[in-house]
């Protein structure tokens, strides 16, 4: 702690006297200084991580921001008067100069993996740390919270301080779910993305991003109309900001159907453009994976990871992947390999897909180290919805060529065990059918 710090707690302590604080705002702002100057010192030049909290009202201009001022505080989570609409600054046009040659490029070619995934049968036998909701119930740990009903099985996603994010299931809106008999917040309905803390959640409608914080108390609003996104031949349409995700308190979204993205910062409320189409973005090494461009369609399909703070691609692999997570500590990438729509160069000779329902992709190489795929003549079908955790297994939700679904744990070199017996799904005649599990998304 430098010795400017208590005269900060000491000036912060003032300014708040009489209000209510839920959270420690000398303490957080403390060391939120003590992280930036950490990062400098390393000269690294990016925004350091900082848990967002429930805050307090008055005080902001006390932290006195600067020119230079890369790391977000936590915003008020009374509701913001009179904002100014940002604006997205002009992209200019996306360079068409060749990959640069130090750009590692690899192709997913459908090689054997090292691994491949060995789903296991019968009785439960194991645990898993990653909650799931299962016939009305949310499974957390060795901890069941019964729900009922009324919960859809479409969405799941972890808050802090025992809160949960699901959906209703007649309506789609999605309900902050608080602890001690608390009342349930409404966030209404749209495509929700959670913070990887679960400090904020954004729920983009019809191309407008709301705000919440953890609580469900809503923060900001960025409007569709703040886009300008409309590409040539749309005939004027702006479809709005597409959430992908949410690093440090700015949220990244993409500009309708353009090749490129902004960050929008929701303490400044500033938007500042991102100059690639993101599909992923990951709080744990602040990298993105970079989605190809919808207005250069090619039968190839390439992704990049970049470092966001440094604008370095680290590698660009092409095969015929769609990635969907990346692992809670960063190091892995989740993809599946089957794919509607693809082109027949990217299918096998007799148009069966390259890769299974599970890929992962080891991100400091590029490397597919596990895939998992069905098997007709054992009856295992194909992975479903999975998560990877921290600590290097992954929950995996496996069909059946029967229409049921298991819940499974397998670690790296494909071995599972049955966390969740084999459950039927609803209207198995119909391929959006519900899945009996939902795994938690954050």
């Amino acid at each position: 702690m430098s010795h400017f710090d208590p005269e900060l707690k000491d000036v912060l302590e003032r300014r708040s006297e009489g209000v209510h604080v839920v959270a420690d705002l000398a303490e957080r702002a403390i060391r939120r200084d003590a992280q930036l100057r950490r990062r400098r010192a390393a000269a690294v030049g990016v925004a350091a991580a900082f848990v967002l909290a429930v805050g307090v009202p008055v005080g902001w201009a006390a932290l006195g921001p600067t020119p230079d001022r890369t790391v977000p505080v936590a915003p008020s989570t009374t509701r913001p008067t009179d904002l100014p609409t940002p604006s997205v600054p002009v992209m200019p046009p996306t360079s068409t100069s060749p990959t640069p040659t130090s750009t590692p490029t690899l192709t997913a070619d459908g090689s054997p993996a090292p691994a491949n995934l060995r789903p296991a049968t019968g009785d439960p036998t194991a645990a898993t740390d990653i909650p799931y909701l299962a016939g009305g119930v949310i499974h957390d740990g060795t901890k069941e919270h019964p729900l009922g009903s009324s919960v859809s099985r479409d969405y799941l996603a972890t808050l802090p301080g025992g809160r949960w994010l699901v959906q209703r299931a007649k309506t789609g809106d999605y309900q902050v779910l608080q602890p001690l008999d608390l009342p349930t917040m409404q966030l209404g309905s749209g495509k929700a993305t959670v913070a990887a803390d679960g400090q904020l959640i954004v729920i983009e409608r019809l191309g407008t991003l709301r705000v919440y914080d953890g609580s469900g108390t809503w923060v900001r609003t960025l409007p569709a109309s703040a886009c300008d996104c409309a590409v040539s031949g749309s005939g004027g349409s702006s479809p709005g900001f597409e959430a992908v995700g949410v690093i440090d308190g700015v949220v990244y979204a993409n500009r309708g159907f353009r090749g490129d993205a902004v960050a929008w910062d929701i303490l400044d409320n500033d938007v500042r453009p991102v100059k690639h189409r993101l599909a992923l973005v990951d709080a744990a090494t602040g990298t993105a994976l970079v989605a190809p461009d919808p207005n250069k369609p090619s039968t190839r399909t390439c992704h990049d990871l970049v470092d966001l703070a440094s604008d370095r691609t680290r590698w660009r692999l092409c095969g015929p992947l769609l990635f969907r997570s990346f692992s809670a500590d960063g190091q892995y990438l989740l993809a599946t390999g089957e794919i509607d729509g693809l082109d027949d160069s990217q299918l096998n000779p007799d148009r069966s897909f390259t890769y299974g329902g599970l890929v992962v992709v080891r991100t400091s190489d590029a490397s597919v180290v596990l895939e998992g795929r069905g098997d007709v003549a054992t009856g295992v079908g194909s992975p479903v919805s999975y998560r990877m955790g921290a600590d290097g297994t992954i929950t995996v939700q496996v069909g059946s060529t029967g229409g049921t679904r298991s819940l499974q744990r397998c670690t790296l070199d494909g071995s599972c065990e049955v966390v969740g017996r084999a459950r039927p799904r609803d209207q198995v005649d119909i391929p959006e059918g519900d899945d009996p599990y939902v795994i938690s998304a954050d």
